[in-house]
């Protein structure tokens, strides 16, 4: 993936403490009361930050006085911190590759300093944005706090990801337009309360996010192609935006139109068939070019414009997370509101004759939208030229013992895609195809 800066919050991400956030809300309540602050003033403090600005407007009291007293309190945590496991062969990791790296925290800059020095790791960071930094209203969860940081670096936000612990992480990215990335199981430093938010990745520590990153930086991405000239350059248009232009591979399948034309101008990969081989033939050629190029993930994706780059996000995000070697983006078990009945009729009976031979069901073995990772892409063989592939890819990844994931995602159908793909005459070419593969 085309990342060029890491985002990373503080607490809970990259440290913590054996004090956690709620006991320093205990402690705040209980000096903010020996100030002569009335219980039912302070309320609960959550989130504590902003609750000080409510007390301080509600109590005629100067803000920065009631600041200090949480600012005091963070800077005492940052004695007893440690750093997580992981964190700083992962920011070295960073460094080697050459991407930025931004430290974003609603901790105030006295605390966050003395942590970074504290732990030998300011070193690392390109950019430093605290809370003390950005006007009140701008500190995460709002977005802003994303977005002051992007404009330092002048980089678009599908280039960079945010990596944090908590959903008051996650909210910011995702509106800000970046990718994110969620440390599950840091409990020690994480907020005294949760916010439910989805990230593009999630790992349990920062081990694991070394090894996540990893596999996101050599991601590539298989696009075959047939005289696509009508929709070829929109869709990788789309792909550039999260993937870099020399790991989109184009497999130009004996197209007589502008189809390679294309595909080179925009600067990806483009390997060309002189003659057409079909699809079973282009996925094959772009898969072994991959591996040996040292692809540790691998997505496959339709040239015709039915995917959306933000479903392949989504389709890969088990198998660069270790919970799947093979994951398949099921339009069935999406948004089918745009699918043709004949279509969704075929791709039924082509799923039971898939499940026949893969003994399994896979609820749309004809999608074009798949990933693997580098171990079952090395395992599967394709003799499949034609549309049989894609029942033949189910068969081989059940077959090999890769663990398979569905993935929901939307069917795309303009007229133009809606005439592509497998019909009735297809779907019986492909049964007879598997039967007779099956019978050598």
């Amino acid at each position: 993936m085309d990342i060029r800066l890491a985002i990373f919050d503080l607490d809970g991400t990259l440290i913590g403490a054996p004090k956690d956030f709620h006991q320093i809300k205990e402690e705040l309540k209980k000096r903010l009361l020996d100030m002569g602050i009335p219980k039912e003033t302070i309320g609960d403090l959550t989130p504590m930050y902003e609750n000080l600005f409510r007390i301080a407007e509600e109590t005629n009291r100067k803000p920065e006085e009631l600041q200090k007293i949480l600012e005091d309190l963070e800077e005492e945590r940052v004695d007893e911190s440690f750093l997580f496991d992981g964190s700083r062969e992962f920011l070295e990791f960073l460094k080697e590759e050459g991407i930025k790296i931004a430290l974003m925290t609603r901790s105030c800059r006295r605390a966050a300093t003395k942590a970074l020095n504290m732990h030998g790791i300011k070193k690392y960071f390109d950019f430093i944005l605290t809370r003390s930094d950005v006007a009140k209203d701008e500190v995460k969860p709002n977005e802003m706090h994303v977005k002051r940081v992007l404009e330092h670096f002048k980089i678009p936000p599908t280039k960079a990801i945010v990596i944090g612990d908590h959903g008051y992480d996650i909210v910011p990215a995702k509106r800000a337009g970046t990718l994110s990335l969620l440390i599950t199981s840091h409990e020690s430093g994480r907020m005294s309360f949760k916010i439910e938010e989805k990230p593009t990745f999630e790992v349990p520590t920062m081990k694991e996010a070394l090894s996540l990153f990893r596999r996101l930086l050599k991601t590539y991405v298989v696009v075959p192609a047939y005289n696509e000239e009508r929709t070829l350059g929109e869709v990788l248009s789309s792909l550039k935006l999260y993937f870099k232009p020399e790991h989109i591979v184009v497999v130009n399948d004996g197209s007589v139109d502008r189809t390679r034309e294309i595909a080179r101008k925009s600067g990806v990969h483009v390997l060309t068939h002189i003659v057409n081989r079909g699809l079973g033939g282009a996925l094959g050629t772009g898969i072994i070019y991959a591996l040996k190029k040292g692809a540790e993930i691998i997505i496959t994706f339709d040239a015709d414009g039915q995917h959306l780059v933000g479903d392949a996000l989504r389709v890969m995000k088990p198998v660069a997370e270790g919970k799947a070697d093979f994951a398949v983006g099921s339009r069935l078990k999406g948004d089918i509101k745009e699918m043709p009945f004949i279509k969704r009729f075929g791709n039924l009976i082509l799923d039971g004759i898939t499940a026949f031979f893969a003994r399994m069901y896979v609820s749309d073995s004809q999608s074009g939208l798949r990933c693997f990772n580098r171990e079952c892409a090395s395992k599967i063989r394709i003799t499949c030229d034609r549309y049989a592939v894609s029942s033949e890819i189910i068969i081989e990844v059940a077959s090999r013992g890769c663990r398979i994931e569905e993935v929901p995602i939307k069917a795309v159908y303009t007229d133009y895609a809606a005439k592509k793909g497998t019909n009735v005459l297809e779907g019986v070419k492909i049964a007879l195809n598997l039967l007779f593969d099956k019978m050598r």
